[in-house]
């Protein structure tokens, strides 16, 4: 504990042995030597706080961690737009340490629930600790397992009920208006009814002719096909054709010509059309029976709106009812294109203000079998990702197809893009790209377990700016999968003869983390292809030379073309180097056995370059030459 020691001087706090027992009884601390205990007691700061009283905030620097002396404190993070509690800390419970460990802002806020007395404890004394201290380290990770487990589960659900709570208001608005149609619909068919009601007693009161009888079912019928048509006049139009109207009707003597007339314009109906009737009509009777076609024209108009509407909401709750599979069995053979349309028709209302869907489905595309709901979820997260992501306004492209025991839909959006270098950490638990407060970081996560875990699929992306595209693969039987029978989509392989062609027209190999160690696959495989004649330029920071090549610090201070660029890097440092090739004209990537990064790899075939992923480069020569 040599840095403790080092800093006593600098701390004038001494605690006695009541300090010393507490510590001692902490899992963190329990192992601790006496000497380093005491002197660990005498750089611990000590920090009162009331209740109500904030200790940090969520997204603030991390710079110590806590033990709690006495009191409690709560755990809270901003979730889409609210304050989610994730625990109760008490008395001999450490707090923080998480932000210390991966140095990265506070995950979450912590206030005082009732006045609290606790102990901090600096970067440099914890770190300390847990280097000196198997023990306090072995604590420290079960600590930190648990917490992200219940931290998870708990914003797992948290997100679950949010994502209900957005789709309860999206599917209350969609049924506010077919509702308000409905209602307003009935509302007015009752005064007209009683007008209706009253003209027909005075067409009654016409002793109807064979010829007037069969003129006004004509009428009748015409009005009653225009009733379900929508009216496409501009208002000019309209205005002009119902002066029109209006002005011939008063030269019939017809009265209270302001009501009819826009009526008749409704139907269709011109003056010439109507003067048919007087062929067979009095003009007394004409005024008659212009009331009884007005009446029947708006009482047709309001049924037709009340069907509407109830169709409407007949459509969002069988969607609704099919969207959560509700009275059916978890796992059953589900239709994907039925799926995608009952979660567009659960988010229309922040589709319609002005994403564009345009719909690919594949003809013919076999059932799966899913969980149904869960799958729903999938769709809804991305499909709401999507539209947050273009903000409201842009085209969304959802695209179906078949790959043998696979069925693959794409979903794709007009966005800025994601950054290639987070594309890799998007599936983590907690990651957002989204400004505090607005995301948990855990709708792709459960995207993601849904897919791999519970269906045996996959789920990849790839994105650039105005086209990111999601494609999740999808078991026709998960079972197969499970037996082996069918395997799991792996990445675009390259055939062997596209692969000898590179071997024949490649001259220049960058290699890309290129080892000085003989032992090291990095450094053998390049020897072996330095053997057949390809001429090996190094790229490694820091190093001057290796095998006899000059070395260079990244790609781009390379002043050759580069034919081929070989990859020996960890997979989340492929992004960066992928980005070099492309802009450097490079022809191939090829990323050596055991690296794997889709998304990199998906974005330098979107670039035109041909890729090799998780394969050795020495061990394909041998096998095709």
């Amino acid at each position: 504990m040599s840095a403790i020691n080092s800093s006593i001087s600098k701390h004038g706090l001494t605690f006695k042995d009541p300090m010393n027992e507490f510590l001692k009884r902490l899992p963190l601390f329990s192992d601790l030597p006496e000497e380093d205990l005491d002197q660990l007691c005498r750089v611990i700061q000590e920090l009162a706080l009331s209740e109500g009283e904030e200790l940090f905030a969520q997204g603030s620097r991390g710079d110590k961690a806590y033990i709690i002396k006495e009191g409690e404190l709560e755990i809270l993070r901003e979730s889409e737009g609210r304050k989610v509690l994730l625990a109760v800390r008490k008395a001999g419970e450490v707090i923080g340490e998480m932000s210390l460990l991966h140095e990265t802002p506070r995950m979450a806020t912590v206030r005082a629930r009732t006045d609290s007395l606790l102990f901090a404890l600096s970067h440099d004394h914890f770190d300390e600790l847990l280097n000196s201290s198997t023990s306090a380290a072995r604590a420290m990770l079960h600590t930190i397992t648990s917490r992200l487990q219940a931290t998870e589960a708990m914003l797992r659900q948290s997100e679950k009920i949010a994502q209900l709570g957005t789709l309860t208001a999206g599917v209350a608005h969609e049924l506010n208006n077919p509702a308000a149609a409905v209602q307003r619909g009935a509302g007015q068919l009752k005064p007209l009814l009683e007008k209706l009601q009253s003209t027909v007693r005075e067409i009654s009161s016409i002793d109807l002719t064979e010829a007037q009888d069969e003129a006004l079912s004509g009428f009748d019928r015409e009005i009653q096909e225009q009733a379900t048509k929508i009216d496409d006049l501009d208002s000019l139009a309209r205005s002009d054709r119902e002066y029109e109207m209006e002005t011939w009707l008063e030269t019939q003597g017809v009265g209270d010509v302001w009501e009819v007339a826009p009526a008749f314009v409704s139907m269709g109906f011109t003056p010439d059309r109507l003067s048919e009737l007087l062929d067979h009509f009095s003009q007394e009777e004409f005024q008659t029976v212009t009331a009884w076609l007005s009446a029947r024209y708006a009482a047709y108009s309001l049924l037709e709106e009340v069907e509407q509407g109830s169709k409407q909401i007949s459509q969002i709750v069988k969607a609704l009812k099919s969207y959560a599979y509700l009275d059916q069995a978890p796992v059953q053979m589900v239709e994907v294109h039925e799926g995608l349309d009952n979660t567009l028709v659960m988010l229309r209302s922040k589709l319609k203000g002005g994403v564009n869907v345009r719909r690919e489905y594949a003809e013919e595309l076999p059932r799966i079998q899913a969980y149904g709901s869960e799958l729903n979820q999938v769709w809804t997260n991305l499909i709401d990702n999507a539209v947050d992501a273009m903000e409201g306004k842009g085209e969304l492209t959802i695209h179906t197809r078949s790959e043998g025991q696979w069925v693959v839909v794409e979903i794709q959006d007009s966005g800025e893009g994601i950054p290639l270098e987070i594309q890799t950490k998007i599936f983590d638990p907690f990651f957002t790209t989204k400004e505090q407060g607005k995301g948990t970081g855990l709708g792709l996560d459960i995207s993601y377990n849904i897919v791999v875990q519970r269906h045996r699929g996959d789920i990849r992306v790839t994105s650039r700016p105005g086209r990111t595209c999601f494609e999740v693969w999808l078991p026709i039987d998960f079972n197969d999968v499970e037996s082996g029978e069918v395997p799991v989509p792996g990445m675009n392989r390259m055939d062997d003869e596209k692969k000898i062609q590179i071997y024949k027209n490649s001259k220049i190999i960058a290699v890309v983390g290129m080892s000085t160690r003989p032992t090291r696959p990095a450094h053998s495989v390049t020897a072996f292809l330095m053997e057949k004649r390809y001429r090996i330029i190094p790229v490694r920071p820091g190093v001057d030379e290796i095998l006899g090549k000059k070395a260079y610090p990244d790609l781009m201070s390379i002043p050759d073309t580069i034919d081929v660029v070989l990859i020996f890097q960890r997979s989340e440092e492929v992004p960066p180097i992928v980005e070099q090739a492309i802009t450097i004209g490079a022809m191939v990537i090829w990323i050596q056995q055991g690296i794997v990064n889709e998304s990199a790899a998906s974005s330098a075939r979107n670039a035109g370059l041909d890729v090799v992923m998780d394969s050795c480069m020495r061990v394909e020569h041998r096998r095709l030459f």
